[in-house]
């Protein structure tokens, strides 16, 4: 999909135009980084993205292990996240990306989740709890 495309080019360059033209303009999206809080509105979602693009990190990401589940007008992407800030692993995150079919402008972000993968151990606890 264009859009989750684009969604990760401009995480990538730290590219907040694009990530501006990836989201949804409205007050009803949301973001959830990583060990964060909700965030809710496009002002305040892309407020969010410049604070972390203002850092002078080289980003690596690599996204695998994509599962997609889409009608015509809603598509929800699931992800695994493999995240290198300036050649150092920082982990494997996984993401919910979910998307809007606008009449207009096309395929828009309204939703991203983003959950630091448990370690082996954490697993473990976590499973025993459910």
């Amino acid at each position: 999909m264009q859009a989750e495309e684009a969604f990760y080019q401009a995480f990538r360059a730290h590219d907040i135009e694009l990530m501006k033209q990836v989201w949804q303009n409205t007050d009803d999206v949301f973001c959830i980084h990583p060990g964060s809080s909700r965030i809710y509105s496009f002002d305040l979602i892309i407020a969010s993205w410049a604070h972390i693009f203002a850092g002078k990190e080289e980003i690596n990401i690599q996204v695998s292990e994509v599962g997609y589940q889409q009608d015509t007008r809603t598509a929800i992407h699931t992800v695994k996240e493999l995240l290198r800030v300036d050649n150092r692993d920082l982990g494997v995150v996984y993401a919910t990306n979910i998307y809007h079919q606008t009449e207009q402008h096309g395929w828009k972000m309204v939703g991203h989740h983003g959950t630091p993968a448990l370690t082996e151990s954490e697993s473990r606890i976590s499973n025993s709890l459910h």
